[in-house]
């Protein structure tokens, strides 16, 4: 029997082997997260194109293309868009104790003294980022411009203003922390260390909003939640904290209208 043993390749072709193969698990491992927010922005569009095609607060297809969207329709369209991914990962994370390791459960490690004064420092630093960046580096272009035109030119009937509400402050603040902290941040964090994990989440859910400029301002919020479910590990505690922020937000904003 031949016992030569085979050489071992060159030093560099395992390292590149092995770079590939981590390059590859990182990619399929954080694959699922990103279908997940690619479809919840797929079905806003759909929705929003239904509502518009049936008519739904006055708007039609031709309108839209020419960017009359009509308020009403897109303010529906969020909302039955955020129903519907809502229910489809509640249903995903029904299965393999998901809903377990990403902290829906439980409202985490910490008392709440505790969880309480982290979120308020985190917040209030984030808030004061965020208005020094938009004070002093873009003074004069607001950071949500768009969504306040549009809300702006909504009818303030009951009804609307109900699903103003719903969709920002309630649905919003549970899609946004099931993709970007459940779901996006927990599968990065499998492959790079915590604060990369949480920067890069949130600079994907600052990106997605598409605007450029506003992307540093967005980040610091998406940030503060980012730390605090790492140190709670309650992806509870981040939606009731997320809707409460969202809540004083919109109410201060329509207070000033």
């Amino acid at each position: 029997m031949d016992s030569t043993e085979v050489s071992p390749l060159p030093e560099e072709r395992p390292s590149k082997i092995g770079f590939r193969k981590k390059l590859l698990q990182f990619v399929l491992g954080i694959l699922p997260s990103l279908g997940w927010i690619v479809l919840y922005f797929v079905l806003q569009l759909l929705c929003t194109a239904v509502l518009i095609a049936a008519g739904v607060g006055g708007g039609s297809l031709a309108g839209a293309a020419n960017g009359d969207t009509k308020g009403v329709a897109v303010l529906w369209g969020l909302v039955v868009s955020a129903i519907i991914q809502i229910g489809l990962i509640v249903f995903y994370l029904r299965k393999d104790d998901r809903y377990h390791r990403i902290g829906l459960d439980s409202f985490g490690n910490m008392s709440f003294a505790q969880t309480a004064s982290l979120a308020f420092v985190l917040i209030l630093t984030a808030m004061i980022a965020n208005f020094i960046y938009a004070t002093y580096v873009i003074p004069g272009i607001g950071m949500q411009a768009d969504m306040a035109k549009m809300l702006a030119e909504i009818p303030r009937t009951p009804l609307n203003i109900s699903l103003g509400f719903f969709a920002i402050a309630v649905a919003a603040p549970i899609v946004e922390e099931l993709l970007f902290r459940g779901l996006l941040q927990n599968a990065l964090a499998r492959f790079i260390p915590i604060w990369a994990a949480i920067l890069l989440a949130s600079f994907v859910f600052a990106a997605v909003h598409g605007q450029p400029y506003a992307i540093p301002g967005l980040m610091s919020l998406s940030i503060a939640f980012g730390y605090l479910y790492h140190r709670t590990g309650s992806l509870r505690t981040n939606i009731i904290l997320h809707m409460l922020n969202n809540s004083a937000a919109l109410l201060l904003t329509q207070s000033m209208v």
